[in-house]
């Protein structure tokens, strides 16, 4: 029998301790996003969600991605927990407004090329 901490699980790897903990500081700033612009609780609920699906998808890239705002990181930090942590909640803050001004930006040039 082998042993189980040596199986190759692409879904074990995927889904570990690291991903769920960084989901949840994601969501958690999506949570502080909604309770800070008193969203309703389904506006939340999405805020939340794409908080924690971003840094999920983010995971260990967030401090590259998040450079611009937040400077670049001191050498041996950038894989550190904490600052994955933290990465992680920034994500879950921003990520819905940078969506969808994104969103918003291409709505707006579809309507440039309709009105042309």
């Amino acid at each position: 029998m082998s042993d189980p901490t040596k199986d190759p699980n692409l879904i074990g790897q995927i889904f570990n301790d690291r991903s769920a903990l960084l989901a949840f500081f994601g969501a958690l700033g999506g949570a502080v996003r909604s309770a800070t612009l008193r969203t309703t609780w389904r506006e939340g609920f999405r805020v939340i969600f794409v908080g924690a699906a971003t840094s999920f998808a983010f995971g260990e890239l967030g401090p590259k991605v998040l450079e611009p705002w937040i400077g670049e990181m001191p050498a041996g930090l950038d894989g550190k927990l904490g600052t994955l942590c933290a990465a992680a909640f920034m994500t879950g803050l921003i990520a819905v407004t940078l969506i969808e001004r994104v969103i918003d930006k291409r709505e707006a040039e579809k309507d440039d090329r309709d009105a042309s």
